[in-house]
């Protein structure tokens, strides 16, 4: 079990091209190969109002915003293959090729679905942590194609945080409450946590129960493991966790996602709204 496929969706904004860094970090590690990919909205996927103008001006309309989308992917593309020539990376077209070390794929349609089609067949989908939207109370604090590709990709999304300094992560913990997520999460990202000195099992202690079994199994595949136990009730759960990574050293956290329905963390929160909005570590999250 490796990791041979990067997936790094990029949209033009600065946050996407730094997942770049993250990502060359991890293809030099396992020797695995990067996929820049965007989406282009369909120029006719216009807003319903202009329903109500002018036929001339709506293909005025379509027009533009078809030039428009057509100048921004060749920039996008331009700074993906500026990237990879500054780190010495031959772009090709297809990652079969045994001399690319990168690919770049480009579509129109939309976003959500194309990312997803592409993200069931690579081993990670590096992106950009979402950001919280000010006044959203009502609403997902994640980014909506982020939400898609962890509900329905059936692969680890990788999130680099705001301001992360890329660098090869040698500390990392598992979140572990005994789920279906988070137990195809370290199966998942196994390959990484087997590149680890110790392996961090951050738990509740009403779950205490689970973890020498959860121990005996990472020895097996020969990563050596130490229980970190949260408070009771002190804080919410994921704010517990990340502090419990920031004071030991923690620089990589794997996660379940969405272990409980959405539509009740939509109303009530959880942990892993509150991971998407707040975490400040490289997170791995698979649902």
């Amino acid at each position: 079990m490796s990791v041979k496929s990067i997936i790094v969706p990029l949209d033009g904004s600065d946050a996407s091209f730094r997942v770049l860094d993250t990502a060359l970090i991890i293809s030099r590690r396992f020797d695995a190969k990067i996929t820049g990919i965007h989406v282009r909205i369909k120029a006719d996927d216009l807003p319903f109002e202009l329903d109500y103008v002018s036929a001339g001006l709506k293909q005025t309309v379509i027009e533009k915003a078809d030039r428009k989308s057509t100048d921004e992917s060749r920039i996008i593309r331009d700074q993906f293959t500026k990237f990879c020539g500054k780190y010495n990376i031959e772009v090709g077209d297809s990652i079969t090729d045994a001399d690319v070390g990168a690919v770049w794929q480009e579509e129109s349609g939309n976003v959500a679905e194309v990312l997803i089609r592409y993200g069931r067949l690579c081993d990670v989908i590096a992106t950009a942590r979402p950001s919280r939207t000010k006044g959203s109370l009502l609403r997902s604090p994640v980014g909506e194609n982020t939400e898609a590709l962890l509900m329905r990709a059936g692969r680890p999304v990788l999130m680099v945080p705001p301001g992360w300094p890329a660098r090869k992560v040698e500390r990392a913990a598992v979140a572990w409450n005994e789920s279906l997520e988070v137990s195809r999460a370290l199966a998942m990202t196994m390959p990484w946590l087997g590149e680890m000195d110790e392996v961090d099992i951050i738990v509740a202690r009403k779950r205490e129960r689970s973890v020498p079994a959860l121990a005996e199994y990472l020895s097996l595949h020969g990563v050596k493991s130490k229980a970190r136990f949260l408070p009771p009730g002190i804080k919410p759960v994921g704010q517990a966790i990340l502090d419990c990574c920031e004071e030991n050293g923690i620089e990589m956290l794997v996660v379940g996602g969405f272990s409980h329905t959405r539509s009740r963390q939509l109303v009530f929160g959880g942990v892993t709204r509150f991971l998407l909005a707040n975490s400040n570590i490289i997170t791995v999250m698979v649902h």
